[in-house]
């Protein structure tokens, strides 16, 4: 019978087992979760039962890269407490994980051969260890991907892909300086969209309601208060569209118009092609290209 990626990891979350033993044993199982915990238990692969509920929200996000800036993984380990999730220890477990997943092009956590390394940290640290996600970003040539980490907590990463008209050379550097300054604006102002072609119709429609809810509206006719809502929605745009936003290093120009300047000053053409916002706990939201 098939075996969910869900089931395999609601094991994992219950006995601290490797993802594939935890899959091996509800297949022998034939998806019955209590006699799977069993096997596991019997196997003696079950290491990390004694943490079973205990919730998993902290942690860390680390990045692990290509140097030629085609491949990128962002991974996140999750454990229980801040205080585990801040050590050398647990973020240096974290970035063998992504260095494992980088160097063997895996892009599911299921397939990421660390269960004995995370078993051994769960023996170590006496917490639940969990993957969270694992994001694996490969560049449509001519282009690059860069992520931008917040190295402080380590709980904030933003992926960006960058397009080009050509291979960028020795300018490769430049390159990487826009991508980053892109992800530090999107972690600090926590855009949903790139570009106001792109972004969620239904966001945009509960927008408008609310727009049209206001108190100076009620006394105007439709058409009227299409056109009003309709200038409104900029501020909307210029908050919820990361090309849109305004430059937190400079407040007079947009992110679009700094990432044309920028482009500019380096000999590029650039096309931010997409970004995706990640933090430890919490699910993130992948924009494309506009």
């Amino acid at each position: 019978m098939a075996i969910t990626a869900k089931e395999v990891q609601a094991l994992r979350e219950v006995t601290g087992a490797g993802m594939m033993d935890c899959k091996r044993a509800l297949v022998e199982a034939e998806g019955d979760m209590e006699k799977a915990k069993d096997l596991l238990r019997q196997r003696g692969q079950a290491k990390g039962a004694k943490r079973e509920g205990k919730a998993t929200g902290e942690g860390t996000l680390v990045l692990a890269a290509s140097p030629d800036g085609t491949k990128l993984v962002v991974l996140e380990l999750n454990c229980e407490t801040d205080f585990v999730g801040r050590s050398d220890d647990f973020r240096a477990l974290a970035q063998t994980l992504a260095d494992l997943a980088l160097a063997g092009g895996i892009t599911d956590p299921e397939a990421l051969d660390g269960g004995a390394l995370i078993d051994e940290a769960v023996s170590r640290l006496g917490e639940k260890i969990r993957v969270g996600r694992l994001v694996s970003w490969q560049a449509t040539a001519p282009g690059l991907v860069h992520a931008y980490l917040h190295t402080a907590t380590g709980r904030v990463a933003v992926p960006v892909e960058l397009g080009f008209e050509a291979p960028v050379g020795d300018k490769l550097a430049a390159a990487a300086d826009i991508a980053n300054e892109l992800g530090m604006q999107a972690a600090a102002m926590r855009p949903v969209s790139l570009s106001r072609d792109d972004i969620d119709a239904a966001l945009v429609a509960h927008e408008r309601e609310v727009l049209r809810g206001a108190a100076d509206m009620a006394s105007k006719p439709p058409a009227i208060q299409d056109k009003m809502i309709e200038g409104r929605l900029g501020k909307f745009y210029q908050e919820a569209c990361l090309l849109e936003q305004v430059y937190a290093r400079d407040n007079t120009k947009s992110v679009k118009q700094f990432v044309a300047e920028a482009a500019k000053a380096a000999g590029l053409i650039v096309t931010v092609r997409r970004f995706e916002r990640l933090e430890v706990g919490r699910g993130g939201g992948a924009e494309d290209e506009s």
